[in-house]
């Protein structure tokens, strides 16, 4: 089992902050490396957590971990409630940082309201989810039904945990899912999804000139599903146009290419090692600089940060793809749908999207993964039928995987009434009950529980899936005093 040695560094960050047993447990979670498809650490951690408190634990093969602990003395007779979130986080890290959040510990931190990590995510989608519900199985004096806690791995690279998750012995038909982030809202429908992969072997030869290195950097990124309604760049599709752009000026080749680090997140970076022909040299260098004056006009309010550097590696030869596949794959990245693809008529929310998140091309293959999502299964299958349709046009494969449904919601939803009534109640305001275009397990859990009513909440919770993730520190007190009423409705 994990030991955890965190007096110290807890003494500077957030051993002061209220509620004391959320934030302890938030940063035992940010001392554990949990990026998707590594979360068997967090997972026997939880396990501990249990057995050390008695409670009633199953953990299975994927590393989904259930917790069951008995119902308060006079709350017997209510319904159980099922508490969910998810144990695994997506883990990036700025240019130089020497922490890799997929297998070191994070440098958490108080900056003023919020917490934050030092140059990587921070983890708080869904740390802050778990910790919450933590905190709730190990009090002692709080009044509770019997509670169902439903901890899934792999959540963020297609819902892995919930889709293998058998639900057989789960009794509740309340749910509350701790992944939303923003404080408010209550969340009761979400977007279905998948990942679809364009892959392609190349042919490949060597070719001489000169080898530049270019990379785009400095765009905000974001969370591909929340925040792909603002319009912000996206490198993958930037280093698409200017591919396009210098080849219809300049002979040029391609040896490699790194853009994006995960597919849910809206890609902020890419880089391309090139050979261009020496009397093109001067000629492909102004390109680039009014390549970068273009994207600046073009989104200076949203990407200001925006960087594209070409490095002069000097005179040399690389093994590159032909240029029929060089054709083949700038062509599909300047036709593969990125972004909003079309806005719901009956929410004010995106419906369905897009975003080409990883790419990746080698002397002799080349890959494209893109995310699709829509708040509607028949609109998600026409944005597939659109990728399938456009690799066979240019003769690459499609593999479509990690396919969820939406999760619709429901007008008569009694839960959601009744958590709205009791928002207003405790805070004197409205909060909004919607659906959102992120993708949720709730999904996933409609689906195999029968009857079941289900919201998300989850405290303010800004720039997930970036290196400026923040959690709110008075919003994360408020949802811990929220969490307890509703547990009691």
């Amino acid at each position: 089992m994990i030991m955890l040695q965190k007096e110290n560094k807890m003494g500077n960050t957030l051993s002061d902050l209220e509620p004391k047993k959320v934030f302890e447990f938030f940063y035992d979670l940010t001392q554990i490396p949990r990026s998707s498809g590594n979360e068997k650490a967090v997972s026997d951690y939880l396990v501990d957590f249990a057995d050390k408190r008695g409670l009633i634990a199953y953990q299975d093969e994927l590393n989904n971990v259930t917790m069951i602990k008995p119902a308060t003395s006079g709350m017997e007779d209510k319904d159980n409630v099922i508490l969910q979130a998810h144990i695994d986080m997506v883990a990036v890290r700025d240019e130089g940082i020497s922490i890799d959040p997929a297998s070191d510990p994070l440098d958490v931190y108080v900056d003023g309201n919020y917490v934050k990590a030092r140059g990587t995510s921070l983890g708080a989608d869904d740390g802050i989810g778990v910790a919450l519900i933590l905190a709730l199985l190990d009090s002692n004096d709080i009044s509770h039904p019997m509670l169902e806690a439903v901890f899934t791995a792999d959540e963020e690279v297609g819902l892995g945990g919930a889709n293998g998750y058998d639900c057989s012995h789960i009794k509740g038909t309340r749910l509350i899912n701790l992944d939303n982030e923003v404080e408010n809202e209550i969340v009761n429908g979400c977007a279905g999804g998948c990942r679809c992969d364009m892959t392609n072997k190349c042919k490949n030869g060597k070719e001489e000139g000169n080898i530049y290195e270019i990379g785009i950097s400095g765009l905000a990124g974001g969370h591909s599903g929340v925040e792909i309604h603002k319009g912000s760049a996206n490198a993958n599709v930037l280093m698409g146009r200017f591919l396009d752009l210098a080849m219809q000026n300049v002979e040029i080749n391609l040896s490699t290419y790194e853009g994006g680090t995960k597919d849910n997140a809206i890609c902020s970076a890419a880089s391309a090692l090139v050979v261009v022909k020496k009397k093109h040299s001067k000629t492909f260098e102004k390109l680039v600089k009014l390549f970068c004056e273009d994207v600046l006009a073009e989104y200076g309010k949203t990407d200001p940060d925006f960087i594209i550097k070409c490095k002069d590696k000097g005179k040399g030869k690389l093994e590159v793809i032909s240029s029929k596949d060089l054709n083949r794959f700038v062509s599909l990245l300047n036709l593969i749908p990125n972004g909003v693809a079309k806005y719901s008529q009956r929410y004010d929310m995106v419906e369905t999207s897009s975003n080409i998140g990883v790419v990746t091309v080698k002397p002799k293959s080349f890959s494209i993964t893109t995310s699709l999502r829509s708040n509607i299964d028949a609109s998600l299958d026409y944005m597939i039928s659109k990728l399938s349709k456009l690799a066979t046009a240019y003769g690459v494969q499609l593999n479509v995987r990690g396919r969820y449904p939406a999760w619709e919601s429901r007008d008569d939803s009694e839960f959601s009434k009744a958590a709205a009534a009791t928002y207003k109640r405790m805070f004197g305001k409205d909060i909004r009950v919607t659906p959102i275009h992120a993708g949720l397990e709730c999904a996933v859990f409609s689906k195999k529980i029968k009857g079941m009513d289900a919201i998300s909440i989850g405290p303010d919770l800004p720039d997930v899936h970036t290196t400026n993730e923040k959690l709110s520190i008075a919003s994360t007190k408020r949802m811990w005093d929220y969490l307890l009423e509703l547990v009691r409705l």
